[in-house]
């Protein structure tokens, strides 16, 4: 395939609106799926639910090794927020070697890359002795429900190494923090703001726990991990009340826990019930729940392992450059792939800088992307020869 026609489909994909919710990447699986049928790649639609479908692509081997290459990105976006972007978010517009929209660098990119690899090793006549499958995922940006289900389903049972091409700007990711996202709420009783001694104010109430989730008396166990660091813990949405002369009687705070593999999700939970637990003898009145809405863990492989020491080592033969395994903060896909029945290892990786990610003017630059696609049809080639 010719480079302006790589570039062509890249846009063609970033035109296509998968803003997650809804996320409706039936529409882009749609499209991958007649590219992959024009170049005789099998492909397998997964349904998750209406207008949204994971996809299976499968570059066939000659099958003298069962070895399979995992390739993953997922379909679905965030949303272009509120502040004013200088192209439309949803134009692909092309200007100085960066295409800008909503996608470019996150993943759509890393994801096209990873079709227009396959294609091209299959337009090229490339012998594999084992298998190349793409798992391209719905709703990665919220929970990584696509990849939860390739995983229930068995689509992931055959891997041998994957990799998730998220954008590390060539850095090899060996490791990613954990994602637990906790909803608190306090109930109360509703009363005249002229007179709030007659109900109970769910958001004084709230105040005070959050408070006691700031001092001392919560403290994340942990070990510092030496790729990934320190927990993280924010405290980034809280809503309550209706008018200004109502007295609330309910009140949400949700939090972002971001965590290390020494740390345990149920740990932390149940160490922010006894917080609550612990203010609520102060203040009976107080009555409170707490529900998870994400319970990702970390993602880790060890930094030693064969697969990664040969991505380095292909990785320097082509740049002559020699790479350090990696960690990041952010969740992927890979919190769902690594619980897999099959372990395998998982690395994050592509040449894609991921600097504007879910930011106005994200952008990807062309050269990126083409340095990627090149990338990954020479790991692909010499991972199964």
């Amino acid at each position: 395939m010719e480079q302006a026609k790589v570039i062509d489909w890249l846009k063609a994909i970033l035109r296509t609106g998968t803003v997650n919710p809804p996320g409706n990447e039936e529409r882009v699986a749609e499209q991958l799926e007649a590219l992959f049928f024009d170049y005789g790649i099998q492909t397998e639609r997964v349904p998750y639910s209406d207008g949204r479908t994971n996809l299976i692509a499968t570059l066939k081997g000659d099958g003298s090794t069962d070895k399979v290459l995992g390739l993953s990105g997922h379909m679905d976006v965030v949303p272009t927020g509120d502040r004013q972007w200088s192209n439309d978010p949803f134009a692909a517009d092309e200007v100085d070697g960066k295409i800008y929209a909503r996608g470019a660098c996150d993943m759509k990119s890393g994801l096209m890359a990873c079709v227009m690899a396959m294609i091209q090793l299959k337009e090229a006549g490339v012998k594999l002795a084992g298998d190349v499958k793409l798992l391209a995922t719905v709703g990665e940006e919220v929970g990584a429900v696509g990849a939860k289900q390739l995983v229930e389903e068995g689509y992931a049972d055959d891997l041998d190494a994957l990799i998730i091409a998220e954008p590390t700007k060539s850095e090899i990711v060996v490791t990613h923090k954990g994602a637990l996202w906790v909803a608190i709420t306090c109930y109360g009783k509703t009363a005249h703001g002229s007179r709030p001694h007659h109900g109970v104010n769910a958001l004084m109430h709230m105040n005070e726990i959050m408070n006691a989730l700031l001092s001392e008396r919560f403290q994340m166990k942990h070990r510092r991990d030496p790729l990934l660091g320190e927990p993280t813990f924010s405290m980034n949405v809280i809503f309550a009340g209706a008018n200004t002369n109502v007295v609330p009687d309910s009140c949400t705070l949700k939090i972002d826990i971001r965590s290390v593999p020494s740390q345990d999700h149920k740990e932390i939970v149940a160490d922010i019930r006894s917080v609550i637990d612990e203010v609520q003898e102060n203040l009976p009145e107080l009555s409170a729940d707490i529900h998870v809405e994400n319970d990702l863990p970390p993602m880790q492989t060890t930094p030693d392992h064969a697969f990664v020491d040969f991505l380095l080592d292909v990785y320097e033969s082509e740049t002559g450059e020699r790479k350090t395994p990696r960690g990041m903060s952010g969740y992927t896909d890979g919190s769902q792939f690594m619980k897999n029945k099959k372990d395998f290892p998982i690395v994050i990786w592509s040449g894609i800088q991921g600097n504007t990610a879910h930011q106005p003017n994200e952008y990807v630059t062309i050269a990126d992307y083409l340095r990627t696609i090149d990338l990954f049809k020479v790991v692909t080639h010499e991972y199964l020869s």
